[in-house]
């Protein structure tokens, strides 16, 4: 079972990172662009129409394209300090609790993506100069976050074995991971 789960979380952040060099390749493409308009209003004074409605619609994918390989490798925002107090078993139980309300968190996140997503298919709404419709751009970042949940449920799976098993006697630095 334990072999499975670390298949799981190997074949996770193996996809997180193909997702995520995605993601950097369109932000890439974005400060591109951004240059690009930035020196065409410098040479020619002629700005580039619509990057600011191409922007926010690339920003909105990319960003979504970097949470799973975050969740996958474990680099959220934790307090390692308490559980250093409570020794490997506690801090074993400390980081089901995280990944656990981590797992809570992006269900209820993927949901109000899936709301938002498909109140922009029934709107219509499209960007203001260039006219793009903005609810396939949206389905994009939805569909990346979608990504999470299998992510992290094979994180909490490992770190509740992890705990079950009574944690390991490696010490965790403050600031580790």
């Amino acid at each position: 079972m334990t072999d499975l789960i670390e298949s799981l979380n190997a074949g996770g952040t193996r996809a997180a990172r193909w997702l995520a060099l995605i993601g950097l390749i369109g932000l890439v493409g974005l400060a591109l662009i951004t240059i690009a308009d930035v020196l065409m209003r410098w040479l020619l004074n002629s700005p580039m129409d619509g990057v600011a409605d191409l922007g926010r619609l690339i920003v909105a994918v990319v960003v979504s394209t970097f949470f799973p390989l975050a969740l996958a490798e474990r680099r959220h925002i934790s307090i390692k300090f308490l559980g250093n107090a409570f020794g490997p078993r506690g801090r074993a139980w400390l980081e089901f609790f995280s990944a656990l309300v981590t797992m809570v968190f992006f269900t209820v996140l993927l949901w109000e993506l899936f709301k938002f997503t498909e109140e922009l298919f029934e709107s219509g709404e499209t960007t203001w100069i260039l006219g793009l419709p903005v609810a396939p751009w949206w389905t994009a970042a939805t569909a990346f976050m979608f990504i999470c949940l299998p992510i992290q449920s094979a994180v909490l799976v490992s770190v509740f074995n992890t705990a079950l098993a009574g944690g390991d006697d490696t010490p965790v630095e403050p600031g580790g991971h």
